[in-house]
C-alpha cells in the first residue's frame, strides 16, 4: 500500500515536470535594458523595472518603457518559442529646467514675443505659450514604429499596438504639458534678439482701406491723382499712400468704390518690414509698422502694382527714423501676383452637420507653386525629381506650409474655410456638377502632380481644390498639436476620395509628393 502511494506520487511529479516543460516550450524571453532606470509595461500592465527579463508567451507582444522626465518608448516585437528578444531602450530626456530659457527660435509671431517681453519687463511670471508646448511635444515625441513584416497597417495586432501608442502618448502629453506650461523666467535679451531676427524679414498682408480720394486729370477718369488710407483693426498698420492712377480700362472712381464699399470687391496688399516702433503706453507699449515697401491691388483676378509714396500719420511719423518711408516703384516681384487671389463672400453652409456662418476672406486661386515658394519661403527647398516653377510646391510638412503662408501675410485655411471655398455655394458632395466628368476638374489616379491650374475651376474661380496635391489645413486632427488634416485628395487618390468632406489625418511632420497647400488672407 505504501509503495503504491510512493509510485503514484512519483508519477504525479513526473507528469507535472513534463507539463512544465511543455508549457515552457511555448514561451520566450523578453529582456530589456534602458539608458536610465525605467519601468516596464506589458500590454499596459506594470511588470517590473529595468534591467528586466521575463518569460512571456510566444507571439506578438506590445510593451512600453517609461521613466519620469523622459519620452515613453512603445515597442512591438514577435517573441518566438524558446527565443530571446533583447531591447535596449535609449530614452530621450525632456523638460524645461526652471533656470534655462526655452528655445523660442520657432516662434514667428511678433505678438507672442512682444507679450512675453511686456510680461517679463513688468516682473510677472511668463507662461510658455500653448503653441510652443504643443510644437515641442509634436517635434520630439517618438513616432509609432512601422508595421513589422509580415504585419500591415491594417493588421489587428498592429492596430492594437497603435491603440496602446495613442494611450501612452496621451499620458506623456499630460505629464509634459503640466511641466511645460508652468511659469518660466525668460531673459529679455533672448526675446529681444528673436524679435530683431524677425524684423529683418518682410511680410505681405491684406490691410483694409478706410477711405480713398481720387482727383481726375482726364475726361474719362482713367488718369488722375489717387490717395488711399489704410488701417488694420489692431492699429499696427496705419499708413497713407499717394500716387498717380493710369489705367486703360478702369476709372479711378471705380477703383475707390471697389476698395471702400461695404462689401468690397477689391483687396489691397502691402509689403511691410516685419519691424515695429515701440511707443510707451499705459499697458506697456503700442507697436506700429513704420517701413512700407510695396502696394498692389487684387481685383477681378487682376493684380495691379501701384507706384507712389507711403506716408505715416503725423502722430506716428515723429517716432519713426527719417529714412523709414522711401518712395516706391512698381514691385518687380509680386508674391500674390504669382498666386492670384479669389475673394470668397460671406455666407452660411453646412459644416459637419451644423450650419456655420462664414466671414469674407481671400484665398489663393491656385495651390502655391514652386517658384513662389522658393522666392518667398525657402530658396533651398529641394523638390527632387518632380521639379518645375509652375508645378505645385509639394513635399511640404504642415509646419513648412504654415510658415510660408505667414511669410506671405496669410495663414493656412481652417478646414471650414477650405470646405466653404471648395463648395463655392454648392450643396453637392463633389465640387463639380453631377453630370460632369471629374477628370475635367481634378488630377487623380495619376502618376505625379501637374502644373497648377491645368483643370477647370470651381464656381468661384478656384483651381485644383481636388486632386493634384492634397492641401494642409490649420485644424488639429485626432491628437491635437501633432496630427493635422489634408483635404482634397491628390494625384494618387481615387475618385471617391475627392469628396468635399473627406479628410486625411497625418502627422504634421509628414510630407510627400502629394502634399501641398494654399493660403487665406483675412481682413
Amino acid at each position: 500500500m505504501q509503495k503504491g502511494l510512493v509510485f503514484t506520487f512519483a508519477v504525479m511529479l513526473f507528469s507535472a515536470w513534463c507539463f512544465a516543460q511543455a508549457q515552457d516550450s511555448s514561451f520566450g524571453v523578453l529582456s530589456i535594458q534602458s539608458s536610465t532606470p525605467a519601468g516596464v509595461w506589458l500590454n499596459e500592465q506594470a511588470v517590473g523595472n529595468t534591467p528586466f527579463s521575463m518569460k512571456v508567451p510566444d507571439g506578438w507582444t506590445i510593451y512600453s518603457v517609461r521613466a519620469p522626465g523622459y519620452w515613453t518608448e512603445i515597442y512591438l516585437s514577435n517573441i518566438e518559442k524558446l527565443g530571446v528578444v533583447s531591447q535596449n531602450a535609449q530614452l530621450k530626456k525632456y523638460g524645461l529646467p526652471k533656470d534655462q530659457t526655452p528655445d523660442i527660435s520657432d516662434i514667428n509671431d511678433l505678438r507672442i514675443l512682444e507679450n512675453m517681453y511686456d510680461s517679463l519687463s513688468k516682473h510677472k511670471a511668463v507662461a510658455i505659450p500653448d503653441s510652443t508646448c504643443l510644437a515641442i511635444f509634436a517635434a520630439e515625441f517618438p513616432l509609432p514604429i512601422a508595421a513589422p513584416s509580415p504585419l500591415t497597417d491594417t493588421s489587428e495586432i498592429y492596430r492594437n499596438y497603435y491603440k496602446v501608442y495613442i494611450a501612452e502618448r496621451q499620458n506623456s502629453f499630460y505629464e509634459w504639458y503640466a511641466n511645460c506650461s508652468g511659469p518660466t523666467e525668460m531673459q529679455l535679451s533672448t526675446i529681444s534678439k528673436r524679435i530683431d531676427e524677425l524684423g529683418t524679414k518682410k511680410l505681405n498682408g491684406f490691410v483694409p482701406v478706410t477711405s480713398a480720394k481720387f482727383e481726375s486729370t482726364s475726361a474719362n477718369d482713367l488718369n488722375g491723382n489717387l490717395e488711399i488710407f489704410f488701417r488694420s483693426p489692431d492699429g499696427r498698420a496705419d499708413v497713407a499712400w499717394k500716387g498717380t492712377w493710369e489705367n486703360d480700362f478702369i476709372s479711378g472712381n471705380a477703383l475707390i468704390q471697389a476698395l471702400t464699399a461695404e462689401v468690397t470687391s477689391a483687396l489691397a496688399f502691402i509689403t511691410v518690414q516685419n519691424k515695429t516702433l515701440w511707443i510707451p503706453a499705459d499697458s506697456g507699449y503700442s507697436r506700429h509698422f513704420f517701413k512700407y515697401h510695396e502696394l498692389y491691388i487684387s481685383w477681378n483676378g487682376w493684380i495691379i502694382p501701384m507706384k507712389g509714396t507711403f506716408t505715416l500719420p503725423e502722430w506716428l511719423a515723429k517716432f519713426a527714423p527719417v529714412d523709414s518711408i522711401p518712395s516706391i516703384s512698381a514691385p518687380e516681384e509680386l508674391a500674390i501676383a504669382k498666386a492670384v487671389l479669389v475673394k470668397v463672400p460671406n455666407g452660411k453652409f453646412k459644416y459637419r452637420g451644423q450650419e456655420k456662418q462664414m466671414r469674407t476672406f481671400a484665398i489663393n486661386a491656385f495651390t502655391i507653386n514652386q517658384s513662389l515658394y522658393k522666392d518667398k519661403c525657402g530658396e533651398k527647398k529641394n523638390f527632387d525629381q518632380v521639379k518645375g516653377d509652375s508645378l505645385p510646391a509639394h513635399s511640404v510638412t504642415w509646419k513648412e506650409a504654415n510658415n510660408c503662408c505667414i511669410a506671405l501675410g496669410g495663414e493656412l485655411p481652417t478646414e471650414a474655410e477650405w470646405e466653404y471655398a471648395a463648395r463655392a455655394g454648392s450643396p453637392l458632395t463633389y465640387s463639380w456638377p453631377n453630370n460632369a466628368n471629374p477628370k475635367d476638374y481634378a488630377v487623380f489616379n495619376s502618376k505625379k502632380p501637374i502644373i497648377s491650374g491645368s483643370k477647370k475651376p470651381n464656381g468661384w474661380g478656384i483651381f485644383d481644390m481636388f486632386g493634384n496635391v492634397a492641401e494642409w489645413v490649420k485644424d488639429d486632427g485626432f491628437w491635437f498639436g501633432k496630427y493635422k488634416y489634408l483635404k482634397g485628395g491628390s494625384w494618387k487618390s481615387s475618385a471617391k476620395d475627392l469628396s468635399i468632406e473627406n479628410r486625411e489625418e497625418e502627422d504634421m511632420r509628414y510630407w510627400g509628393t502629394h502634399t501641398g497647400f494654399r493660403c487665406v488672407f483675412r481682413p
